[in-house]
C-alpha cells in the first residue's frame, strides 16, 4: 500500500487558528511513512470497535467520491472536513494542535480514504556523527509516528456492520472527533464483554448466576443480539435487551469464551473477594444471625492462603 495523494492542514488552539489544506509533493519515504499510518488504522482484529454513519451524513457521502475526485475537489474536501473537525474541537478543553491529513491509498489506484488527526506534539533528539564528534540536534513539534497515532478514520470497511475504521484512544470522554464526522462508534469487545457480565451479575438471581455466565460465555457477536438471546432464558434481561438494541450506536462485539473467564469480585467494607465465574455458586452471602451486618462465606476445596 502506498499513498497516492495527501492533503495536510493545521489546527492550533482548540480549532481557533487554522491554516489550510493544501496537496504536497512527497518522496517514497513521506508516502511510506503516511502508508504505515493508515495501515495503523486500518489493521482489523476480533475485538476492534465497529463505526457507523448517523442518518444520511454528509461525510459518508463526501468518502467515496474522493477516490476519482479531481486535484480542485480533493482540496476542497480536505478543507471542509479540517473545518469540521476545527468546529467541534473548540467545544473541549483537551483538543491538541494537530496536522490534519486527508490522504487516498492503494498499490496503484486509489482504494482508501483516510483522516488523519497527527498531534503535533512529540519531542525528539537526533545524533550524528561527524568528524568521529557525535552531536544532537533537538527537534520538536515533529508528526507523531504510527504507533502513537490517537484519532483517525478510514472508509471503506469490509465489515458488513461497520461504515469506516476507526482509532478513537479517548472516544469515552472526547468525542469531538466521532461529531466531526458524523460517526457513531461501538465499544471495544472487552468494554462490551464486561458490561455483558455486569448487567448479568446486576439483574439475574444469584442462584441463576453461575448457569447465566455459563451460557453468556457460549455466545458470541453483537451485544445486543447476545443480550436478547439470554432474555429468552433470563426474563430479567429483556429490559436491558431491549435498551440495548434501541441504542443508535452499534453494539460491541462478545467474543465466544471471553465472558465466562472474567473474574467476579465481591466487596465490602473495603475487602474484596474475587472468584472466577465457575466458583459463584460456592459463595454464600447472608446476614450475620446476631444482627452484626453480613457474612461473605466462600467454600473451597483447598485451604485458603494469603497471597503476598
Amino acid at each position: 500500500m502506498k499513498a497516492l495523494r495527501v492533503a495536510l492542514g493545521l489546527i492550533q488552539n482548540r480549532g481557533g487558528t487554522t491554516l489550510p489544506p493544501g496537496l504536497v509533493a512527497f518522496g517514497a519515504t513521506e508516502s511510506d511513512f503516511l502508508a504505515r499510518h493508515v495501515g495503523k488504522v486500518r489493521t482489523l482484529t476480533e475485538a476492534s470497535a465497529r463505526a457507523i454513519f448517523r442518518g444520511s451524513s454528509y461525510v459518508a457521502t463526501l468518502l467515496p467520491t474522493l477516490l476519482t475526485s479531481t486535484d480542485a475537489e480533493f482540496t476542497a474536501a480536505a478543507q471542509s472536513l479540517q473545518d469540521r473537525l476545527a468546529k467541534t474541537m473548540k467545544a473541549t478543553t483537551s483538543a491538541a494542535d494537530c496536522v490534519f491529513a486527508l490522504v487516498t491509498t492503494g498499490d496503484s489506484a486509489p482504494e482508501h480514504v483516510t483522516i488523519l488527526k497527527l498531534d503535533a506534539v512529540v519531542e525528539a533528539a537526533r545524533t550524528s556523527i561527524e568528524k568521529g564528534q557525535v552531536s544532537l540536534t533537538v527537534l520538536k513539534d515533529l508528526i507523531p509516528d504510527p504507533g502513537r497515532l490517537q484519532k483517525a478514520l478510514s472508509w471503506p470497511d469490509t465489515r458488513a456492520s461497520s461504515d469506516v475504521v476507526m482509532i478513537d484512544t479517548n472516544v469515552t470522554h472526547a468525542q469531538y472527533f466521532e461529531n466531526a464526522f458524523d460517526v457513531l462508534i461501538s465499544p471495544r469487545s472487552q468494554e462490551a464483554e464486561e458490561t455483558l457480565q455486569s448487567e448479568v451479575i446486576a439483574r439475574v438471581p444469584i442462584a441463576d448466576l453461575p448457569q447465566a455466565l455459563e451460557d453468556a460465555g457460549k455466545l458470541d457477536g453483537p451485544l445486543d443480539d447476545v443480550l436478547e438471546k439470554l432474555a429468552k432464558t433470563y426474563p430479567t434481561l429483556s429490559e436491558v435487551a431491549v435498551r440495548t438494541h434501541t441504542d443508535p450506536k452499534p453494539s460491541g462485539i462478545i467474543r465466544p469464551n471471553k465472558v465466562a473467564a472474567l473474574p467476579i469480585t465481591f466487596e465490602a467494607d473495603g475487602a474484596k473477594l474475587v472468584v472466577p465465574p465457575g466458583m459463584i455458586g460456592s459463595v454464600t452471602i447472608e446476614k450475620d444471625p446476631n444482627g452484626n451486618g453480613w457474612r461473605l462465606i466462600i467454600t473451597s476445596r483447598t485451604e485458603p492462603t494469603i497471597v503476598p
